[in-house]
């Protein structure tokens, strides 16, 4: 015969057990919902750190490609700077090998051959004005009335010019409707862009200038 004491204790087991296996499908579930919810906190901090690294990234390449482009500039205005340095440093060569030039008989004979042709664009009817530079003065106006008398030119003057005009002369004829530049300046200026051409040919080249 069951006890009231044994019924007592196998009912007190089977709560229990009952109890036991609702916590432990409680838990498998919990489990299964800590998993479910885990799983995506990690698919969105992988996706959070990558939109980071890839932000990073092409924050990066902009930074370098920023860098880079200032660096460029940078070299290009000091290739600039110097490039226009050692033109300068040309072009006040070649003045000096001019001025060494118009000490010799051959200026004389230059100024005489340029104007003869020169003198081609004008009437002779026209009164003609000559600027000279005043370096050589003599020399050249010698030269230029040698010139105008062969041409057959008998109306003209000849007016001391400005100093940087280096040699060479300039011919206006009364009307300003004509006017050569055969100054070595202008001839210069002229060819300032074919030097820095041929300057920058020579740099890029290597050659020792």
């Amino acid at each position: 015969m069951v006890t009231l004491e044994q019924k007592l204790s196998l009912f007190k087991k089977l709560v229990d057990e009952k109890v036991q296996k609702e916590i432990d499908e409680q838990i498998l579930n919990k489990d299964d919902e800590i998993k479910e919810f885990l799983e995506k906190e990690k698919q969105i901090l992988e996706s959070n750190a990558n939109r980071t690294k890839k932000a990073a990234i092409e924050r990066i390449k902009r930074q370098k490609s920023e860098a880079i482009s200032t660096m460029i500039q940078q070299e290009r205005k000091l290739y600039l700077k110097k490039n226009e340095e050692i033109l300068r440093d040309l072009l006040a060569k070649i003045e000096d090998k001019i001025r060494d030039f118009m000490q010799t008989d051959k200026y004389k004979e230059h100024i005489e051959a340029t104007m003869l042709t020169s003198l081609e664009a004008f009437s002779r009817e026209e009164h003609i004005y000559v600027y000279i530079p005043p370096t050589n003065f003599n020399k050249a106006k010698e030269a230029a009335e040698s010139a105008l008398k062969k041409a057959g030119f008998e109306n003209y003057t000849i007016i001391e010019a400005e100093p940087n005009y280096i040699g060479g002369f300039v011919l206006e004829n009364e009307r300003q409707t004509i006017r050569l530049n055969k100054t070595f300046a202008e001839a210069l200026y002229l060819k300032r862009e074919d030097l820095g051409q041929m300057l920058h040919d020579a740099i890029r080249r290597g050659e020792t200038l």
